[in-house]
């Protein structure tokens, strides 16, 4: 947390004088009669009057950091006058004049000022009185009775080594205490109220930090930041002509929030301001046990809906200029839009926003260089950042560095210190009096790549809830009402969008919903019951349809779907490009090659000069829930891929899998003879994709799956599937040889692939027993059916038992073998484990809430139960011992 604002700073501050604070701080040079506490209460009294009085016309006609300065100064000494006026409410046995520093103390504090801990040193520094845009007036209250508190404790204890102490008795004193460390804060606090109510019929600053300006709610466009910020302006005088920048940045709340290109012909796009609901949000400081890139320690931050609140009361805090403001999201979250909708609304004046998209500037570059390099690109002037700073008149730039996620990710730049950088450039500027507020943004996943500076203030933007939901499609709707009557369609009813629960709750996902519904009411005409699996078939099939017809004009009916079915293709190549690479996102080069290897097409032609687009730029780029990365580096651009909503790559590499089984069936009962039998399985695609992760890392893969196996023929896909498991070490088919997403051997290939085909056959069967996947073995009578991609425990027991024994039964071979397979899946089982239990010793409670919400089940005691073990071993057990191991193996 950023300290206050000490006492003698603030009275400097605020140009008194004051002799007190000097002798109390130990800069007054030469003796000086003794120092009595009354003498002390006398001048911050008067000092708070004079600072307070008139502070209004005082503060009038300063530019908005000197303004805010100067709020935070008087807000210090109201704290401590507030203080000295309520000594006379408590009823003390003594005479605070009898309250005196000798010379020898006056002395020691010439010397060398005073002691922590100390009354004087208590009473100088103030830390509670900082005004904390993440505090509300009933937090601040609080830290500041605390304040009083500690002072009225310390004020004992210095009062303790008075003669006045002396000649006190044991009740008297007992009385004193009370009085002093009970009764005086609490007067304190009421003192303090009293004043600050005072100032806020004055100064809109106090009005506000204590949430009684006037306010009319708009939920929609931040209309009532930019009416606030208006209100509490530092009343300069407004500029003749707005600033390039501002122009520019205002010019864009009038823009449509999609692209023309993407809606169909007479629909109207709403534009930023009208579309743009403001989000609900939770709100964080960066501490030591801080972990911003989980969704379960952000469930514990309390959700607000006033985010116009809080961004004007930090844009009139002192810590806005000390570090940067860090706002997470997930992708289609509304980060971007968030900085464009701020950057047109804070008044001219006041505020010179900088927008700085950090996919258009150089990514390798310092704060700086990326700051001028978005002015540039933004108004086409070359203006260095001092020429900038200049340029304002006095308004306080608002630096907003959008995507630091896409820096990252785009070009693997290691810039965990970007935030300490961006810190650092704050703390330079603002003592070569260009002082400036930072706003980075960046995806939630991404955070715990990045070293956040301690005290840091974090919000994460929340999905949209139902009355969000129906805000926004109120302005969809009527936007749209002329469309809808030519077209003969009907508005899209919440209801219908609610009933698809996330892909609703994000604002570029609640637009794809839109614009597929306005296709003949095509959401609103799907069967009740629609499953997801059946949902995500139609919306990806209508939108590769639309973009098919827009881009090959005149193609023939029977050409249309196969031209459709290319580009899903294509997509779940670019699924299975990240998923086989671990990551949520891929670059533009891998994709390409992926492609290349996967689907391999004529290289396009171009008439133009310019470099073609690649691939992935031409059939990827399009399509607009597929986002789009970039960012700058040795004069090249570097471009990743992510789907807006994971499940649409978890969807179509589930979809592919199914058709790559499909196409495999017809093509055995085609060869089929019926005198040699049947030839060796063309497995070559389906080894391609399976062999480099395993389905079960993405639960939602195998979701997609049960829906969608069902519709193979049942027998002849787990017969291909069981032949192809005992076959797989000998497979000869070498075909797509230049699909390489990452590096592995070929036993990491065939554990995985093996792994994957045992999930297969037990989805494709609704569970699987060991006797179908071994048909040529002996299994025990009463052989239980293994219900998941994993044979039961049971049998591996038995399989134990069996070695112990010396037997090697055929039962203990597939068994053996079946332990092989699915090495993979157990080493992927036991890391989660272990990250259980990682997460369990620190967090127990809000680990097992956490599993309880998201599977609907307690934790089990490997998590429970090793977690305490590993402490016990940690406290003294045996450390060469390997928890992995169960010990009845």
């Amino acid at each position: 947390m950023r300290k206050g604002i000490s006492y003698a700073d603030a009275v400097k501050l605020l140009g008194q004088e004051s002799t007190v604070a000097k002798i109390l701080t130990g800069t007054l040079a030469g003796a000086v009669p003794g120092l009595s506490l009354l003498d002390v209460k006398d001048e911050a009294v008067r000092l708070a009057g004079e600072a307070t009085g008139k502070l209004r016309d005082r503060v009038t006609g300063l530019n908005r950091y000197d303004r805010t300065a100067r709020l935070e100064a008087a807000q210090a000494v109201l704290v401590v006058a507030a203080f000295f006026e309520a000594l006379d409410e408590p009823p003390l046995p003594f005479d605070p004049k009898e309250l005196r520093l000798d010379r020898d103390e006056q002395a020691a504090l010439s010397g060398a000022g005073p002691q922590p801990g100390s009354f004087i040193h208590t009473l100088m520094t103030i830390e509670a009185a900082g005004l904390r845009a993440n505090q509300s007036y009933a937090v601040m209250l609080d830290s500041i009775t605390e304040y009083y508190r500690t002072l009225a404790a310390a004020l004992t204890g210095f009062v303790s080594g008075l003669a006045v102490r002396d000649r006190l008795d044991a009740t008297e004193w007992a009385r004193a205490k009370t009085a002093i460390e009970v009764e005086l804060p609490e007067a304190a606090r009421r003192k303090y109220e009293e004043l600050h109510r005072r100032l806020a019929q004055d100064v809109p600053e106090f009005a506000l930090w204590q949430d009684m300006i006037s306010r009319q709610r708009v939920e929609t466009g931040l209309a009532e930041l930019e009416a606030l910020l208006t209100e509490v302006a530092a009343n300069t005088r407004a500029p003749d002509h707005p600033h390039a920048l501002s122009l520019a940045h205002r010019a864009a709340l009038n823009r449509p929030i999609a692209q023309s290109g993407e809606v169909p012909s007479g629909m109207r796009m709403p534009t930023l301001v009208e579309a743009y609901v403001n989000p609900d949000f939770r709100l964080a400081e960066y501490g030591e046990r801080t972990d911003p890139s989980a969704e379960w320690w952000w469930a514990k931050a309390e959700q607000s809906d006033d985010i116009v609140g809080f961004l004007a009361r930090y844009f009139t805090s002192p810590e806005a200029t000390t570090m940067p403001l860090v706002v997470l999201g997930q992708p289609g979250a509304g980060k971007s839009v968030l900085t464009k909708i701020l950057a047109g609304r804070l008044p001219d004046g006041d505020f010179l926003p900088v927008r700085v998209p950090l996919r258009e500037v150089p990514a390798d570059g310092t704060i700086q260089e990326q700051i001028e390099s978005a002015v540039r690109n933004a108004t086409g002037e070359h203006l260095s950042w001092p020429e900038l700073a200049r340029s304002a008149g006095g308004a306080l730039p608002v630096v907003m560095l959008d995507g630091l996620d896409e820096l990252l990710q785009a070009t693997g730049v290691h810039r965990s210190d970007y935030l300490s950088q961006v810190a650092e450039f704050q703390r330079r500027e603002a003592e070569l009096g260009r002082p400036l507020v930072v706003l980075v943004t960046t995806r939630t996943a991404v955070a715990d790549r990045m070293r956040f500076p301690p005290g840091c203030l974090m919000i994460r933007l929340e999905p949209f809830k139902e009355e969000q939901v129906r805000r926004w499609l109120s302005v969809w709707n009527t936007a749209n009402q002329d469309y809808f009557t030519t077209q003969g369609l009907k508005p899209l009813p919440a209801e219908t969008a609610l009933a698809h629960g996330d892909l609703a709750s994000q604002p570029l996902l609640l637009l794809m919903l839109a614009l597929y519904d306005a296709d003949a009411n095509a959401l609103q005409r799907g069967e009740t019951g629609l499953s997801q699996a059946e949902l995500y078939e139609r919306l990806l099939t209508r939108f590769a349809r639309r973009e098919v017809r827009k881009h090959q004009p005149g193609l023939p009916d029977a050409q249309i779907d196969q031209a459709v079915e290319t580009e899903l293709r294509t997509l779940a190549v670019a699924a299975f490009a990240m998923f086989n690479r671990g990551r949520q996102w891929v670059s533009t080069d891998d994709l390409n090659s992926d492609l290349a290897a996967l689907l391999p097409t004529p290289t396009a032609q171009t008439a133009s000069f310019q470099a073609p687009l690649s691939r992935a730029d031409r059939v990827i780029g399009k399509f607009f829930f597929v986002h789009q990365a970039s960012a700058e580096r040795d004069g090249g651009k570097l471009q990743t891929y992510e789907f807006l909503h994971a499940t649409f790559g978890e969807y179509l590499i589930a979809r592919m899998v199914r058709d790559v089984l499909r196409s495999m069936v017809a093509r055995e009962r085609a060869a089929t003879d019926p005198f040699f039998g049947r030839p060796q399985p063309d497995d070559g695609l389906l080894y391609a994709l399976l062999s480099f992760a395993v389905l079960t890392e993405r639960q939602p893969i195998v979701k997609f799956l049960r829906d969608l196996l069902p519709a193979l023929d049942r027998e002849p896909t787990i017969d291909l599937l069981v032949r192809l498991l005992h076959t797989a070490e000998t497979r000869r088919d070498q075909s797509y040889p230049d699909y390489r997403p990452n590096k592995s051997t070929f036993i990491t290939r065939y554990a995985h692939y093996t792994a994957n085909l045992v999930i297969l056959a037990s989805l494709a069967a609704d569970g699987i027993t060991a006797s179908r996947l071994f048909p040529h073995d002996d299994y025990p009578a009463g052989a239980r059916a293994a219900e998941g991609p994993m044979l039961t425990a049971d049998y591996l027991w038995e399989w134990k038992w069996h070695i112990e024994q010396g037997h090697l039964s055929p039962t203990a071979s597939s068994l053996a073998e079946a332990w092989r397979h699915t090495e993979e899946v157990r080493r992927t089982v036991e890391e989660i484990i272990r990250g259980l239990r990682r997460a369990y010793r620190s967090d127990p409670e809000g680990v097992a809430e956490v599993f309880r919400e998201v599977t609907g089940e307690e934790l089990p005691e490997e998590v429970t139960g090793g977690a305490a073990d590993e402490s016990a071993r940690s406290e003294g057990g045996d450390p060469g011992r390997n928890d992995a191991i169960d010990e009845r193996l």
